[in-house]
């Protein structure tokens, strides 16, 4: 922790205890939104303010407080400070175009997304960016432009982001488990987008990108929220279809989201529920290392053997 003055708020901000009572009462009301909630998640902008001031030329510090800042005029100044402190590097690149794009900057987030493309020649979120903004502009003309074959891979950067979050975050004053609680963001800009593209019904020029983001993100689950993305856009592509491979395919994708669904209920339950602040803090670690699902597994694995057999109360 920082020690200058400003940081004395800090005995203030959200712990274990907090986090745990509101996701308890949760599960007790199927509220999903409450005051407490929302008051235990807000992040204090004067103590992310108070590290960006005592790191001028750190940019891990000014790529997470982009990542973390609400107001768009200071995350765009954070963003070009972390891209002059890193000689543009590319991952900071692609969040910026992202969260330009998101923010209407729309020749920022053009400019940037063809540097992209170019710096980062097999990555399909370049393309969806650009395809994004074109729609919103409403320049459907201009989709014409082919995808190359070699453009296969979804990347957005989410774990490094997150990783700049958590730094800053704990920087500021909050714990290890609060800082990863509300550091740990996998619904990405780049994903909203790609949902948004596929809005049925789906543009022709459009086909190709969202089938090769669809293949890509349910190929590489870092994220348990990637992969049921990519078989939202998969089933939009082919809804109007009634053949066998069809109907197998959307059998098999009911099939998996059935069983994300009771892992996350079970994880929640019966083992979330059960576990130390120290565990909590290592899944969040090994989600970002290890993936999701795996991280799931090893948390379940070491609650269960330290923990009673019991759910906990639900409001069901």
């Amino acid at each position: 922790m920082l020690l200058i003055a400003g940081y004395a708020k800090a005995g203030d901000l959200p712990s274990f205890d907090d986090f745990l009572q509101i996701d308890r009462m949760r599960r007790l009301t199927g509220q999903m939104q409450t005051a407490e909630l929302l008051k235990v998640t807000r992040m204090d902008p004067e103590l992310i303010e108070c590290v960006v001031e005592q790191g001028t030329n750190d940019a891990v510090v000014a790529w997470g407080a982009a990542e973390l800042m609400s107001d768009w005029p200071q995350r765009r100044a954070m963003f070009e400070k972390a891209l002059e402190l890193t000689s543009n590097s590319v991952p900071i690149a692609l969040r910026f175009a992202c969260a330009a794009a998101r923010q209407r900057d729309y020749d920022l987030a053009l400019q940037w997304a063809e540097f992209c493309k170019a710096k980062d020649a097999d990555n399909l979120v370049p393309w969806l960016v650009e395809s994004w903004v074109l729609v919103e502009r409403q320049q459907r003309q201009q989709l014409a432009q082919a995808l190359p074959d070699w453009v296969r891979n979804y990347r957005d950067y989410t774990v490094v982001a997150c990783q700049m979050r958590i730094r800053v975050l704990e920087q500021a004053g909050y714990s290890a488990y609060s800082a990863r609680r509300l550091g740990f963001k996998p619904d990405s800009d780049a994903l909203l987008m790609a949902s948004e593209l596929c809005r049925s019904p789906v543009e022709e020029m459009l086909r190709k990108l969202l089938r090769q983001t669809a293949e890509s993100l349910e190929r590489h689950r870092q994220f348990l929220v990637n992969e049921l993305v990519g078989q939202t856009i998969e089933r939009t592509l082919f809804a109007s279809r009634t053949d066998d491979e069809a109907l197998v395919r959307k059998d098999s994708i009911a099939a998996r989201r059935e069983q994300i669904r009771q892992q996350l209920v079970d994880m929640e339950r019966n083992v979330v529920e059960f576990a130390s602040e120290s565990q909590m803090v290592k899944y969040f670690d090994d989600v970002l290392a290890l993936g999701e699902e795996e991280a799931m597994r090893k948390l379940a694995g070491v609650v269960r053997k330290s923990a009673p057999p019991v759910s906990a109360p639900t409001g069901n």
